[in-house]
């Protein structure tokens, strides 16, 4: 519901549930998803932490062909939603893309980003046009002088005026707009730089916190001018960006253990008529990223 094609998310594994074991163990995963065209996916959820190279998922390939057998017996497609938490990224993969080893079913990181199938959950990247910049002006009325040190050194109280937000340098206005120019700050994956700006005698005018993607090489800026805006991370990353930021110190420690979603919340960040205007000064790119290898079942 956050990305804004689900219609409903259920619990399903919770709750008692009985079974003819002839045919094997049955498991039923963590959710059942319907999305707004009808389709209903059975997705478990599992968090690849940053052992060793954190690159590959390792799952029981008993699990997984339990959780099969659900499916089947219940209706609903199974997807494995896999959490890279040293990447902060998510996949939605079919089963099939696991490969057996042993006595478990693994997938590498960069061959669970070829099937990825967020898609069908909304999810996207977004784009726009570099830098981003939060500015903060001073009130030059209300500038004092608080204590004189000597050798024409001075502390000065300084009084904020105001606050801008700007997209490749235009100011923003709509207050929609603002509202997610402001969030793409906090949580796009862009890097921070503070810059200072000062008069002809000295005096701070305005303090800029001005956000842009790291580029490696001049080829990369020549790239990112011909085309126009940089790539920000994907909704699912933005939205989890936000969640852990909510339960976690910049230190890392846990201070909350629970965070309520709201629902629709990046749906609602860009509303459909956002895409209308003709007069958008933070300008938005989104691209639906289709997974390079075709898992989905064929269509009846």
């Amino acid at each position: 519901m956050a990305l804004g094609s689900v219609r409903l998310i259920k619990t399903e594994d919770s709750g008692l549930f009985y079974f003819d074991d002839a045919q094997g163990q049955i498991q039923p995963p963590d959710f059942r998803i319907v999305l707004n065209d009808g389709a209903q996916l059975l997705v478990e959820v599992k968090n690849i932490a940053p052992i060793g190279n954190g690159l590959e998922a390792k799952i029981r390939a008993a699990d997984v062909t339990a959780a099969q057998a659900y499916a089947q017996a219940t209706g609903g497609r199974l997807l494995y939603a896999l959490f890279w938490s040293r990447m902060r990224m998510w996949t939605l993969v079919d089963p099939s893309t696991f490969r057996l080893v042993g006595k478990y079913q693994r997938l590498s990181a960069t061959d669970a980003a070829m099937a990825n199938e967020m898609h069908l959950l909304g999810d996207g990247h977004l784009a726009t046009e570099p830098p981003l910049t939060f500015s903060v002006v001073m009130n030059r009325d209300q500038e004092r002088v608080v204590e004189r040190l000597g050798e024409g050194e001075e502390t000065r109280a300084l009084t904020i005026g105001g606050v801008e937000l700007l997209a490749a340098g235009r100011i923003i206005t709509a207050p929609d707009e603002r509202r997610l120019a402001w969030f793409l700050m906090l949580h796009g994956g862009w890097s921070e730089t503070q810059t200072s700006h000062f008069d002809d005698e000295g005096r701070l005018e305005r303090l800029d916190y001005v956000f842009a993607p790291d580029l490696p090489d001049d080829v990369a800026v020549r790239q990112m001018a011909e085309q126009g805006f940089a790539f920000l991370d994907t909704l699912s990353t933005l939205y989890t960006r936000q969640f852990l930021e909510a339960v976690t110190t910049e230190d890392g420690e846990i201070r909350a253990l629970r965070e309520e979603p709201e629902p629709a919340v990046l749906a609602q960040l860009i509303p459909d008529s956002y895409w209308e205007r003709k007069h958008r000064v933070l300008r938005i790119w989104r691209f639906q990223m289709q997974p390079a290898i075709d898992t989905a079942p064929p269509v009846d």
